[in-house]
């Protein structure tokens, strides 16, 4: 999806309402911009592309963001089952053993397609 950079998350979210795009659309055109720029800015510290696709599959609840991959801050996000280093080498093997509310209080209900990455900025 070229046109992936024009529009803002409500926007995307609505490409895929009217089924002009698809979240595995959307997931695949944000995993090539990272792959494309986080060589130079070095910003995103880990992908958790299984994760998102397997959200994807599983079915994506309703919500005003349906569809739409976004990025967590390496910082008191806590994801079940993947790490979080807040930034530190002191918890760098850290892994979450369950959801912070942000991520499932907060973000879940948006219905987002999940985290594709978590990012130091």
């Amino acid at each position: 999806m070229k046109e992936y950079e024009r529009y803002d998350a409500l926007g995307l979210a609505e490409l895929v309402r009217k089924g002009e795009v698809s979240p595995e659309e959307l997931l695949d055109a944000a995993l090539a911009r990272v792959s494309t720029h986080n060589p130079k800015l070095n910003a995103v510290v880990m992908r958790f592309e299984e994760r998102a696709r397997r959200e994807i599959r599983a079915g994506l609840p309703d919500g005003a963001f349906r569809g739409v991959p976004f990025l967590l801050k390496d910082l008191h996000a806590q994801v079940a089952g993947e790490r979080l280093s807040y930034g530190s080498r002191l918890f760098e093997k850290f892994v979450s053993d369950t959801d912070s509310e942000l991520t499932t209080a907060r973000l879940g209900p948006g219905g987002s397609c999940g985290a594709l990455s978590r990012s130091n900025r």
